[in-house]
């Protein structure tokens, strides 16, 4: 048996007490900023999916007017205003909005909401939210993950037992199967969205 020299620490001993609450800090950072962007991104994504997929809101073009642009850097956004007009001619809005940039003149099928905001329809605008959606979901498992494994560093013994409680065999399966329905969703969603968004004016 080799002896452990003087001054140095095996390496299968345990982090120190800072150590762990650390790393395990970090995780908790991390675990709540993927379970955030999984969840609040999702709602979001789903939400719209209901407009672009024509199941809520008013039916009708927009004639795109003028855009404006506003923030700088990473907040910097653009929404486009114009005249929408009702499939049944029932309804009318001069000052409707779009939350994505067109050219002036631009006629676009869309669904208008009670506020006056309006979503794309068709296969682009639907696709791209599937893979958001996909990819939301594996944001949530990774954050779920994140915040079992800062439990697991505080107190390893308690958090083993937990994890293992957790993550049966017939859970580890599922999750798998279900990662990989995300991962082949996200690609082929993803793929036609990009096909669709560059058919689009």
């Amino acid at each position: 048996m080799t002896p452990v020299r003087a001054g140095r620490r095996p390496r299968s001993a345990p982090k120190t007490l800072p150590g762990r609450i650390g790393t395990a800090l970090f995780m908790v950072f991390v675990a709540l900023l993927f379970s955030g962007l999984g969840i609040g991104g999702g709602v979001g994504l789903a939400d719209g999916l209901k407009y672009s997929t024509r199941l809520s809101g008013t039916p009708g073009l927009l004639k795109i007017t003028f855009c404006e642009t506003t923030g700088t850097g990473k907040q910097r956004h653009t929404d486009c205003f114009g005249a929408f007009r009702s499939d049944d001619r029932r309804l009318t809005d001069a000052y409707a909005s779009i939350g994505e940039s067109f050219k002036t003149g631009t006629v676009l099928p869309v669904q208008r909401d009670a506020d006056g905001h309006c979503y794309l329809v068709g296969v682009a605008p639907t696709a791209g939210r599937l893979a958001g959606i996909c990819a939301c979901v594996v944001g949530l498992v990774a954050g779920l993950a994140a915040l079992c494994g800062a439990f697991a560093t505080v107190m390893p013994q308690l958090g083993g037992r937990i994890g293992a409680a957790l993550w049966s065999p017939w859970a580890g399966r599922m999750l798998s199967r279900l990662l990989l329905a995300c991962g082949i969703g996200f690609a082929l969603f993803g793929v036609t969205g990009v096909i669709g968004w560059l058919a689009l004016p």
